[in-house]
């Protein structure tokens, strides 16, 4: 039977008063998935996450990391909570080496752990090891990801939450990240994502909830999603007259 360990219910956060971005949206993800939410510009899906994140303002509703009630708590208390989060931007140091990134985001851990912690990264993201003393500015794009999630895992979240982690990215680079993340999915940790790359999302998630307008309008098996016309429907406004498996959306 699934454990539900991230429970979003009627969630309603903005960043004015009175002027919610999300309306009321819910999902649950279970341990071990990758859950992905979809939706057009403008449906408040960043909004949503970063909310859960202790970033934007909750006005209503509640959020439960594994029955604990954690709508309230502020966003530098989210990691001792087991939440990580990874926004699209700014997930990284630049000016510091890959290592001192690490370091620095072993704060909640014991100082004897650290060391070994910062190997098991390493070995789990082999592209960063040659990098270890290089500033992380200077990182490719799809290395800077990898930095930012393996900052994240270091602490060994409940929850990994990630923000459009494909924005910007070339083709080669996105493919990396998302064989990143279904390896990080194999090995146990829960994920929550937010992606504007329907298909490439679709391919890696157990399940996935489509935004439109701050509310959740639809969810389902993600391998299923991808040919589903209401998706269309609500990400385009029109129903298409045929996709194909692996074609454009």
């Amino acid at each position: 039977m699934s454990e539900t360990v991230l429970d979003v219910r009627d969630l309603e956060a903005g960043y004015e008063p009175g002027v919610p971005i999300v309306r009321g949206a819910s999902i649950t993800v279970d341990r071990g998935e990758i859950v992905v939410v979809l939706g057009p510009n403008g449906a408040g899906k960043s909004s949503f996450i970063k909310a859960i994140a202790g970033l934007v303002p909750i006005t209503g509703g509640t959020v439960l990391l594994d029955g604990r009630d954690i709508t309230a708590a502020p966003a530098h208390t989210m990691v001792r909570l087991g939440l990580a989060f990874v926004p699209q931007t700014e997930n990284i140091f630049p000016l510091m080496s890959v290592e001192d990134n690490l370091k620095v985001s072993c704060g909640i851990l014991e100082r004897r752990d650290i060391p070994a912690r910062i190997e098991e990264m390493y070995a789990a993201f082999p592209d960063l090891v040659r990098q270890r003393r290089t500033a992380a500015g200077n990182l490719s794009g799809g290395q800077r990801q990898m930095l930012a999630v393996a900052r994240a895992l270091i602490v060994h979240p409940k929850v990994l939450v990630l923000d459009e982690p494909s924005a910007g990215l070339s083709p080669k680079f996105v493919a990396m990240v998302f064989e990143m993340l279904a390896g990080i999915r194999k090995s146990g940790v829960t994920i929550l994502l937010v992606e504007q790359n329907a298909k490439a999302a679709l391919a890696i998630g157990d399940r996935a909830y489509v935004l439109a307008e701050g509310k959740d309008r639809h969810e389902g098996i993600a391998s299923e999603l991808w040919n589903d016309p209401v998706v269309a429907e609500l990400y385009l406004g029109q129903r298409p007259s045929h996709v194909g498996k692996g074609g454009a959306a």
